[in-house]
């Protein structure tokens, strides 16, 4: 008798095994991610970007690269590109993509003062300016990434580290002073410490990819330089990939920097001080990067759901109300924990802050300087309407859109957020409201 118990008990729990088995680590993946990595290091003696005025390129100090990483999720398929550039956009790259089939492309630039001008309509040919071969190769190489795709496991931390300050320094008469060097190397106002990593995790648990989205002007080479160098964000993105081992990238994303210079700068005309400087900041960034990652290894990221929207907002010109341009906004939605908000242009960095704030997610971060759709530059910077006010380099010049206009379009990326996780009805409702009679309180 008393055996027969003990085999009852044994078939019951052989019954019960595979749906206590069935786990979200054992679900199917939802996600699948392609990688991607293409030299996009120009000629010698073109004209380079960042700096009005300064001559032609005189060499390579270190070269420049376009990271991609593919996404695909059901229909949605993304194409996210960080490429050692200035700024740029590229309708003709977003065309090509969507003749096969890929509809979201967010082309990110780190924004390093030591690239070429991709806008040179006649170097080194007429016939072929660098744009082109750049566009090219970074399409041949999403085209590898979407053809080799393997399921993806993705997680999300946060670092901290300043290694810039705010260049616009607020003073008691409620104008503001523009420092663009600081030989103090002091805090001259509010800045953003936080350094957003996205890691992508293959089915073995390896980690195949990390993106790294973090707010600090790449000018620690200055304008006297006239070498090629992917500034700070290139060493960073070196020294994680070598520590992730072969096949492995790291793209780096640059987040609201539009008021944030390094606190490490050189000045001496690119002199090997200056690229002792580079590699400082750039380390110091790795070194925080890797500290994350340690923390999280052995915790494994989600496979669940990805979802993008789009939207392009029209404004009006700050300086002329009667003209009128167009600025798009994307967000990126991933296993419902990970926000990420697209703008173009130089957001300052407050709307990074206010996003954390505000959306309402374990993980959330901007992404600057990116062109996410058919819409204008806003040539160039995205000020906060405090910054606007008090006034200073890029806060009441080398900007267009009317004043308010970062805060338009960081709050349409939190409603496309709150849209994606359904939380937004598109009809009225009656609210919950408590009930003192039914509570149990």
């Amino acid at each position: 008798m008393t055996l027969s118990r003990y085999t009852i008990l044994f078939a019951v729990l052989v019954l019960c095994l595979p749906a206590l088995s069935s786990s979200p680590a054992t679900e199917e993946p939802a996600i699948r991610v392609g990688l991607a990595k293409v030299d996009i290091t120009p000629p010698v003696g073109g004209k380079m970007s960042g700096y009005a005025g300064r001559g032609l390129s005189t060499g390579v100090h270190d070269p420049l690269f376009a990271r991609i990483a593919y996404f695909e999720s059901g229909e949605t398929k993304v194409a996210l590109v960080s490429w050692d550039v200035c700024e740029f956009q590229s309708s003709w790259l977003r065309k090509e993509l969507e003749n096969l089939g890929i509809s979201n492309l967010l082309l990110c630039s780190t924004h390093t003062h030591a690239g070429p001008d991709l806008d040179e309509p006649d170097f080194p040919s007429k016939e072929k300016p660098w744009r082109r071969t750049v566009e090219e190769r970074i399409l041949d190489a999403v085209k590898k990434a979407a053809a080799k795709t393997f399921p993806a496991f993705i997680s999300a931390a946060e670092g901290n580290i300043a290694i810039g300050y705010n260049r616009l320094k607020r003073e008691r008469d409620q104008t503001a002073t523009t420092y663009f060097q600081n030989p103090w190397r002091i805090p001259l106002g509010p800045v953003d410490p936080t350094v957003c990593v996205i890691r992508i995790d293959g089915e073995e648990g390896k980690t195949r990819a990390v993106i790294v989205c973090y707010a600090c002007h790449p000018v620690v080479l200055g304008p006297k330089n006239t070498t090629i160098s992917a500034d700070y964000p290139g060493v960073t993105m070196k020294r994680i990939e070598e520590r992730l081992g072969a096949d492995a990238l790291c793209l780096f994303i640059q987040g609201c920097a539009g008021d944030i210079n390094p606190l490490l700068m050189g000045r001496e005309a690119g002199s090997e001080e200056d690229f002792t400087l580079v590699r400082q900041a750039g380390n110091l960034l790795a070194k925080e990067v890797e500290e994350v990652l340690e923390e999280t290894k052995g915790k494994s990221g989600k496979s669940a759901e990805l979802k993008i929207l789009c939207d392009v907002l029209t404004f009006k010109n700050r300086w002329n109300p009667e003209q009128t341009l167009k600025l798009g906004v994307a967000s990126l939605l991933i296993n419902g924990e990970i926000g990420i908000i697209a703008l173009p242009g130089e957001p300052f960095h407050v709307f990074q802050k206010y996003v954390r704030e505000t959306a309402d997610l374990p993980h959330a971060c901007v992404f600057g300087y990116t062109d996410c759709g058919y819409h204008d530059w806003p040539h160039y910077y995205l000020p906060d309407i405090r910054s606007a006010a008090y006034g200073g380099y890029g806060a009441s010049d080398t900007t267009i859109p009317e004043v308010g206009a970062g805060e338009r379009l960081v709050n349409q990326g939190l409603i496309q957020l709150y849209t994606i996780r359904g939380m937004l009805k598109d009809k009225p409702g009656r609210p919950r409201t408590f009930s003192p009679e039914k509570s149990d309180f």
